[in-house]
């Protein structure tokens, strides 16, 4: 039998309790039994910088990277749309923290800390970390970077990971927000780049569960959900916004030769716990569920935009509103813009279909 190493992973981290409690107590039980433990680091550890100018700031003290050592993660992600929160200097400052703490970040790079990829070896096997974000980021002055999602430039990143590594992971930061189902495109590019070589996609981001994909001889997570992470904005709560899981994989050289989810829910005072009994076999239930949708190829163009239309212009128009109120009247124009952008006028006919259905079914 091939040796094999126990590779865990979670979705978004943000470090910030109610509180002060800390943030993985009820879950370290399950964590001592990883060889290397993912997480996506939605933050910035840091107190100082330039605030962006963008609805919700995430940023905390970087002392509170202790909890992630002591938790006994091995990797984060940092290519995400909070890690330039504070700008660069908060960045940098996060980059620090992390190394202090012997995390290694993936995604980005500054001068000091100039690979935005990992390469961890247990038990004889390598597994090379990478991650890449959306927008993606580029300062040559400051000398600092987030890697962008861009096709071409993964694939060659993939090539030159496989030469020193046996086991390829990519993180994307991707997809819509609090929806339950990545696009066909997102399928069709997870799965491309598993053609390519990679073993394992961890998807993150829309904050919800999206689906898990065994592909060949890889898996596809579209999306880990929030972990430890508030699920309540503005005095809106989001009950959905609270089931999350822990994925554990038995890799071996040859790949993944097997997964399991381990159900969480994110508490009210936002440190996640394991759940048991009736409540965890009716997540693991609508998990599954999700899941076969994506296997059995339902999730169609027009399923998808009938799916976010209405939670894709609720969100981003409250932000747009917030945006304006609060950096005045010069993001009028773009938002306008956005509004009768072709994706836009695609999640209006989604939210038009949706209700039709609803009313005459």
């Amino acid at each position: 039998m091939d040796t094999s190493i126990k590779v865990m992973a979670v979705g978004d981290i943000s470090l910030i309790t109610r509180n002060n409690l800390p943030p993985f107590s009820k879950v370290e039980a399950i964590f001592r039994k990883k060889d290397i433990l993912f997480g996506n680091l939605e933050t910035t550890l840091s107190l100082y910088g330039e605030k962006a100018q963008k609805r919700t700031l995430l940023y905390t003290s970087p002392d509170k990277a202790f909890y992630l050592k002591k938790a006994g993660f091995d990797v984060l992600n940092v290519a995400n749309n909070h890690t330039l929160d504070l700008g660069t200097t908060g960045f940098n400052e996060t980059m620090e923290a992390l190394y202090r703490n012997n995390i290694a970040p993936v995604g980005g790079a500054n001068r000091m800390f100039n690979r935005p990829y990992a390469v961890i070896e247990k038990k004889g096997i390598r597994c090379c970390f990478m991650g890449y974000e959306l927008r993606g980021f580029s300062d040559r002055e400051k000398g600092v970077f987030i890697n962008k999602i861009q096709k071409e430039k993964i694939l060659a990143d993939i090539d030159s990971a496989k030469a020193i590594s046996d086991i390829v992971l990519v993180s994307l930061h991707w997809g819509e927000e609090n929806v339950h189902f990545p696009s066909p495109k997102q399928i069709q590019f997870a799965r491309s780049l598993i053609d390519a070589g990679a073993t394992v996609i961890l998807g993150g981001h829309p904050h919800v569960f999206q689906g898990i994909e065994r592909y060949k001889n890889g898996l596809i997570v579209y999306s880990l959900a929030n972990f430890q992470f508030d699920y309540d904005h503005e005095g809106v709560s989001f009950e959905r916004l609270r089931n999350t899981l822990i994925l554990e994989m038995d890799i071996t050289k040859n790949g993944v030769e097997g997964y399991t989810i381990a159900p969480v829910r994110i508490g009210e005072d936002y440190v996640p716990y394991v759940l048991e009994g009736t409540e965890a076999k009716q997540l693991l239930e609508n998990m599954a569920k999700t899941s076969q949708a994506i296997c059995e190829g339902r999730v169609t163009n027009r399923i998808w935009f009938e799916e976010i239309g209405y939670e894709y212009l609720r969100g981003n128009t409250s932000a747009w509103v917030t945006r304006i109120r609060r950096y005045g009247l010069k993001n009028m124009l773009p938002f306008i813009k956005w509004c009768m952008s072709p994706f836009v006028m695609k999640c209006y006919m989604g939210t038009m279909s949706k209700y039709l259905k609803r009313q005459f079914s």
